[in-house]
């Protein structure tokens, strides 16, 4: 019972979900690495179907879980437009505020340049990515963590593991953010479409930003310092503006 939950309830489930994402797609993942440097759209096509795969496992397990009830990890209530769309609009102003301050970050203390260990290039990120993430993380394991020891531990131990698989200490927060967030639109709307909509915008947003041969999305050291600073300051007033009580009251699945 969530009331009587024990100190480390839902870790072990939080530490497989780790296990899960990393270990789960590894031959697909090796493949396409291997085929890519011949066939870079086979390649591009194995990475999908890697990361895709992960929902089809997670589904298994629970199926195994939860039996009949299996569908509590995929929860696919409607929403609104309006909620869709302040989803979008709250993942964009989100990216532009970070960026400004990783910006910020890179001309004051400087930042390592290093990869994303799960983002790459092509259908993986773009779309396996949102589809499979969403259901193991916002899906099964915001379920199960629940489950065993609460919405509150649930949503922090969801977005902490989702956050440590997406990048270095410097990227952490925003991840983290991003994550409960995502987490607190499923727990809200009982739906997993607004988690699949913000998912996708970020990568979308990235693999935009990416394509216009920006050397990295928190490294735009050849962007004008007022473009940087513009982009921050706008994303923070649309922040603010999304989340203030008269625009969320206007959105159905809010009031």
């Amino acid at each position: 019972m969530a009331g009587q939950a024990r100190p480390f309830s839902g870790v072990a489930t939080a530490i497989g979900l780790a296990v899960w994402q990393l270990v789960f797609p590894l031959p697909l993942g090796v493949a396409a690495l291997v085929v890519n440097r011949s066939h870079p759209h086979l390649g591009s096509f194995l990475n999908f179907c890697a990361i895709a795969s992960i929902s089809v496992g997670v589904l298994l397990v629970a199926k195994g879980t939860w039996g009949e009830s299996w569908r509590r990890a995929f929860p696919l209530a409607r929403i609104s437009p309006g909620m869709g769309l302040w989803t979008a609009l709250c993942a964009l102003s989100f990216l532009a505020f970070e960026a400004s301050l990783m910006y910020v970050a890179e001309r004051t203390v400087g930042l390592p340049s290093l990869p994303d260990p799960v983002f790459s290039t092509g259908l993986g990120p773009l779309l396996g990515a949102p589809l499979s993430e969403e259901i193991l993380f916002r899906g099964y394991g915001l379920a199960r963590i629940r489950e065993l020891g609460g919405r509150r531990r649930a949503l922090f131990l969801t977005a902490l593991v989702f956050s440590l698989l997406h990048g270095h200490w410097f990227r952490l927060p925003g991840t983290f953010l991003l994550g409960l967030f995502f987490g607190w639109l499923v727990l809200r709307t009982g739906s997993l479409w607004p988690a699949f909509i913000g998912h996708f915008t970020v990568n979308g947003t990235v693999s935009a930003w990416t394509s216009l041969s920006v050397p990295s999305f928190d490294r735009a050291m050849t962007v004008p310092w007022w473009v940087m600073v513009s982009l921050g300051c706008t994303g923070l007033a649309g922040l603010i503006l999304l989340g203030s009580p008269l625009v969320r009251r206007r959105i159905k699945g809010f009031s």
